[in-house]
């Protein structure tokens, strides 16, 4: 049964129990998987390193020969560079020149740097300014990096240039990652034209949603399909949906869900959607709804959301991000943080408020203020630009002074 004017606490609970199952995979080159979702667990199939390793360069010797380092010397014995195949075996009271990255001499336990030691008449002496080396001293053990059957990287992890990195240094060729979700966007509005679109009229407002939203989906890993601007007109926004169904597994729509007589596409949903809530007492966004679709094979989703740009972002951040977890197999809760406010905040709406705010860094902590945020409209789309935030007012809350500690969410980062 549909709930109305709820919670964005119960607005998230309904979500995360919704049955969004994970999506489809699908097995690409590791070096193509940037910002892509691992749909499988990557375990070490070795050590690292698989054996004994110069973690710099200087002379490899056994620790219980200590003392005839520090005092008369112990012999060259020879190098050991590093890529060397053959084994070598370091003799008693010797040391083997080694370089970093090079394995380990046989019967070596530990490295003396070569600024530490004086070399004189073919033998090591230790430095008397240099500390003693201590056993296993800049040596890098087998599996130090880790071992063999280590679960590396775990299933859901969001792929970035580091886990790149790792991927190469295990050899993982190819890797499995789930499918790009394909998210559909229609945007509602008789006033609205394209971006490039020319027209000589006045009471008219550019498609930002469209663009912002596909910018967004990207940014989470999606596929994103622009359709053409829907009519005001019930009939087609019907059509229009149930085509955009067919292509895609989560559709979004903007605008047309308040109450004026020309917003149809809430007429719309209700009629061919499972709608689980409409209406969640926060600001911006309290016209926003989440349902879903009998696609036959497959359940499709729903996310409805206002027409300004400002709250149509928002929402889709703060709950299209929970349907893109599950569909990528693990769960998600919004991490808020702690900031300092700079200045008073006055409270004029009783909803839970997601405010718009200049966030700094000073002395290790958060600040935020509202300098370059006076208009807080939400269809003030250059309020989300820059260094920003969101503060985290609660529902019913009182007035906030300066120095108040507050919730924020840092809502421009994505992974």
């Amino acid at each position: 049964m549909i709930q109305k004017n709820i919670s964005f606490k119960d607005a998230i609970r309904i979500l995360q129990e919704s049955a969004i199952a994970p999506i489809g995979k699908e097995k690409i080159i590791f070096s193509d998987a940037l910002g892509r979702v691992l749909a499988e667990d990557i375990i070490a199939k070795d050590d690292m390193p698989r054996f004994a390793t110069s973690g710099m360069d200087g002379y490899a010797f056994r620790h219980e020969d200590i003392g005839v380092l520090a005092k008369e010397g112990l012999i060259l014995q020879g190098d050991n560079p590093a890529g060397q195949e053959g084994e070598i075996a370091l003799e008693s009271q010797a040391a083997i020149k080694t370089f970093t990255g090079s394995k380990m001499p046989q019967n070596s336990d530990t490295l003396v740097l070569v600024e530490s030691v004086i070399c004189q008449d073919g033998r090591v002496v230790l430095n008397p300014k240099a500390p003693l080396p201590k056993k296993g001293d800049w040596v890098r053990q087998a599996g130090e990096n880790y071992a063999k059957g280590d679960i590396l990287l775990q299933k859901g992890t969001n792929i970035g240039p580091y886990e790149i990195g790792l991927l190469a240094d295990l050899n993982q060729v190819f890797v499995k990652v789930f499918r790009k979700p394909r998210v559909g966007i229609l945007s509602g509005g008789a006033e609205i034209i394209e971006v490039g679109e020319e027209t000589s009229a006045k009471n008219c407002v550019r498609s930002v949603n469209n663009h912002l939203l596909k910018a967004m989906v990207t940014s989470l890993g999606g596929e994103a399909i622009l359709y053409p601007i829907m009519p005001d007109d019930k009939q087609k926004i019907i059509e229009m949906m149930r085509e955009a169904f067919l292509d895609c597994d989560i559709l979004l729509t903007t605008g047309g869900m308040s109450m004026g007589d020309y917003d149809f596409t809430q007429e719309a949903i209700f009629e061919i959607c499972d709608v689980a809530f409409k209406g969640v007492r926060m600001k911006p966004g309290k016209p926003v709804a989440y349902g879903s679709y009998d696609g036959g094979n497959q359940k499709k989703h729903l996310l409805a959301l206002p027409g300004f740009p400002n709250s149509a972002a928002l929402t889709f951040y703060l709950f299209g991000r929970l349907i893109f977890a599950k569909m990528f197999g693990k769960r998600f809760e919004h991490r808020f943080l702690k900031a300092i406010l700079k200045e008073d905040i006055a409270r004029t709406d009783s909803r839970m408020e997601f405010r718009v705010c200049d966030l700094a860094v000073s002395d290790g902590h958060y600040e935020v203020s509202f300098s370059s945020k006076r208009v807080l409209q939400s269809s003030v789309v250059n309020n989300l630009c820059g260094e920003s935030a969101l503060v985290i007012l609660q529902e019913n809350g009182m007035d906030l002074k300066k120095g108040s500690e507050v919730d924020i969410l840092l809502f421009k980062y994505f992974l």
